[in-house]
């Protein structure tokens, strides 16, 4: 299942609500017609059901077949009431709307009968817990009766649903529901949509717009969104200002560091020009410090440069290949002192635009550290290739790999992680850095995993992603 349709599926916020308040709507809808169909009302005319269309077939053909007319008429003197009794709640009505065997007519029964002359159709009406139904005819002697049956019923839900249901026709009823569908999406989109304003503004800063602010995705509102949202640009405020402090401290000291390094270089040459075989020893050793201090320092310098975006360079075509054939060259003297070696392959010739320094100086550090790690007697792996589109450097070797819970970290500055890095093994700390933010100047991005999650059974794995060229 795509990313796209797993979010339509699930159930987020937007579509709980929609549903809560259609649901809420249907609920008071329904609640209200129960009340109704719990109160007296005047009598209604519903649409006859198919039992009481059976019912009246049955009582019509029970008067037919046992003359019940014509016996109640003979003997309405001697024995009325066993015929009565059978016909409790049957209504025999002749052409001027009397009741044959003499009994009071309900209104409800006219209602029918005018009903019936009108539409030429059978209906019910519900009189408070009454119901009657008909007519059906009955023939007697060459004459034709009408018959209507009664029997007691309360005012059931189903009912006044029915009721609703056959007298109004199923367009009004779809147009109900969805015009109130339309009100509840229309008041979801409205309490939801500050929230999606929101998680833009969030997303932004997560991916490092530290210009972003929630106020201005939002709309002009007047409730808790937009005080939320303010709290977030004071926090995004705070945030920036912590780490543009943080980044011009870093230059500045960097910068002030050089004058005093600059001049402990002058005299530590000095002094070793007029140094005795006793001290000798202390002040090159004095002096690899400073140079190591010195590296550490253009390195902090880079680092700064590279996060206020200050490349120092233009863009321009160039071929990776050719980039990472002279890498390879010098990488190879440096790994042959160690009996290491640095093996290069690629898919084809790779054309890019972008920062020509920034890159050759991301891979060179990145072979560089797996020169450093790798075994004696194993290859640094260096390899060219595109895929899906994007055209990928990457870089093994055969060393002891990363713990998995410092992959992610790895590319920070001064993080050394004790499993893969001694102080030992040299370097500053900052390489992974630098070539990390090299990387991302050009529009890519870098990752590592170790070895044995990729099918090997050692090593760490470096891949460098740039965008393709059209």
């Amino acid at each position: 299942m795509s990313p796209s349709i797993r979010k339509i599926a699930r159930p987020n916020l937007f579509w709980k609500i929609f549903l809560w308040f259609w649901l809420a709507t249907l609920i008071v809808l329904a609640t209200t017609v129960f009340l109704y169909s719990l109160s007296e009302q005047e009598s209604r005319l519903v649409p006859i059901e198919r039992a009481e269309r059976l019912e009246l077939r049955k009582t019509a053909i029970l008067i037919q077949q046992k003359r019940l007319i014509d016996e109640y008429q003979e003997l309405k003197i001697l024995k009325p009431k066993k015929i009565q009794k059978l016909l409790a709640n049957a209504y025999v009505l002749d052409k001027y709307g009397k009741d044959l065997f003499e009994r009071d007519v309900p209104e409800a029964i006219y209602k029918l009968r005018a009903f019936n002359k009108r539409s030429h159709k059978l209906a019910t009406v519900i009189d408070n817990n009454l119901g009657y139904y008909g007519p059906e005819i009955v023939y007697n002697r060459g004459k034709h009766y009408q018959l209507y049956i009664s029997k007691k019923t309360k005012q059931h839900f189903y009912t006044v649903l029915s009721y609703i249901y056959h007298s109004t026709s199923i367009w009004t009823i779809l147009a109900a529901l969805g015009i109130s569908s339309l009100v509840c999406f229309g008041l979801a989109w409205y309490l939801t949509r500050p929230i999606h304003q929101l998680q833009k503004a969030t997303q932004a800063f997560a991916s490092g717009d530290l210009q972003a602010r929630a106020r201005n995705f939002m709309s002009n509102r007047h409730d808790e969104f937009i005080d939320l949202a303010e709290d977030f640009d004071r926090m995004a405020d705070k945030i920036d200002n912590m780490i543009h402090s943080q980044k011009r401290l870093l230059s500045d000291v960097s910068h002030e560091l050089r004058s005093p390094l600059t001049r402990m270089q002058i005299a530590s040459g000095l002094a070793l020009n007029k140094a005795t075989d006793d001290n000798k020893n202390y002040l090159e050793r004095i002096e690899l410090e400073i140079e190591r201090l010195d590296e550490m320092i253009g390195e902090l310098l880079q680092v700064a440069a590279l996060e206020r975006g200050h490349f120092y360079e233009e863009k321009s075509k160039f071929v990776l290949n050719d980039l990472l054939s002279v890498l390879v060259k010098d990488a190879q003297f440096e790994a042959a002192a160690a009996d290491k070696a640095v093996k290069f392959t690629a898919e084809k010739e790779f054309e890019f635009f972008g920062y020509y320094g920034l890159i050759a100086r991301a891979a060179e550090n990145i072979v560089r550290n797996a020169i450093r790690h790798t075994k004696p007697n194993t290859s640094v792996d260096l390899k060219l290739y595109s895929n899906n589109g994007d055209i990928k450097i990457e870089i093994q070797d055969h060393g002891p790999g990363v713990n998995n819970q410092h992959l992610d970290k790895i590319f920070e500055p001064f993080y050394r992680p004790t499993e893969a890095r001694e102080r030992t093994s040299g370097g500053t700390g900052l390489g992974l850095a630098i070539a990390k933010r090299g990387v991302e100047a050009n529009g890519g991005s870098i990752s590592a995993q170790n070895g044995v999650d990729c099918g090997l059974s050692e090593g760490l794995k470096v891949i460098l992603s740039l965008p393709g060229q059209p």
